[in-house]
Parts: C-alpha cells; structure tokens; sequence
C-alpha cells in the first residue's frame, strides 16, 4: 500500500497573490503529482494562496481550524467545500489556539514548508518546532 507523504505548508500573511504564487511555481512544482496530501491552517496570505493554487493543480488539500467550521472566518468558508477535509479542532477561543493548530499540523506531517518574510511569529516558531520534532524543514524567503 502507498501512503500519502504528508506536507504542510505555512507561511506570512502579508504576502500578496502574485508573489505567493511565482514562490509556489519556484518552489513547489517538482512536488506535485506525488501523491502528497497538504495541509494548511487556513490563515490569510500564503495559507490560502497556496490552498488555491494546489487546488489548481489538483492536489489533495486539508484545513486544519482551531475552532470549528462554523467559528472559522467567513472568508474561508466557501474553501471548506473544495478541499478534501477539514478538521475542526475545537480548541477554547484564545491566542494561543494558533499555536496549538499550528503544532498540531507539524506532528501530522513528515515535511513542512515555510515561507518568512523575515517577521518573527507563527511561522518562525513553528517551524523551530518541526526542527526539534525533526521534521524535513524548507524554510522560503519572501522578498
């Protein structure tokens, strides 16, 4: 049996689309059509840039929320019927539900991909986080 390579991919929200997506054409095009699964948390910025391009590219995609469908942000809803599933964590309403999501996706997955724009924050600890898990790590400049 083949199973699925598992990736999640991560990233800053104050990227735009275009770059977002000339990143995922220089950075992620030879991975596709392996069978992976991606995952992703459903945050603005690279989450949903590469959620749309992935879909494009008819790859499978799950959402990870921290709450429920029915608390996520009304912008990612109509998102929930193209992916394949959607897991609801149903954390209590705090900040530091991110983090918890957040790690959470790294111990599903066997790589993680992390595109910076050189803030600290979510990304930066979440991908020190898959290092000490010892995670495959790509961690991607946004210029």
């Amino acid at each position: 049996m083949n199973a699925r390579k598992a990736v999640v991919i991560i990233g800053s929200r104050d990227v735009d689309r275009q770059t977002a997506r000339d990143l995922f054409e220089q950075h992620l095009s030879s991975l596709l059509q392996q069978g992976s699964t991606w995952y992703f948390g459903g945050a603005h910025g690279i989450d949903q840039w590469a959620m749309e391009w992935l879909l494009e590219q008819n790859e499978i995609c799950w959402v990870v929320v921290p709450y429920t469908v029915a608390r996520a942000p009304r912008w990612l809803q109509p998102w929930f019927e193209q992916v394949e599933r959607v897991v609801e964590l149903q954390l209590p309403r705090r900040k530091s539900a991110y983090s918890f999501r957040n790690r959470y996706l790294v111990d599903l997955c066997e790589i993680v991909i992390g595109f910076r724009s050189g803030k600290g924050g979510g990304t930066y600890s979440t991908l020190r986080y898959a290092l000490r898990k010892q995670k495959e790590v790509h961690a991607i400049p946004v210029l």
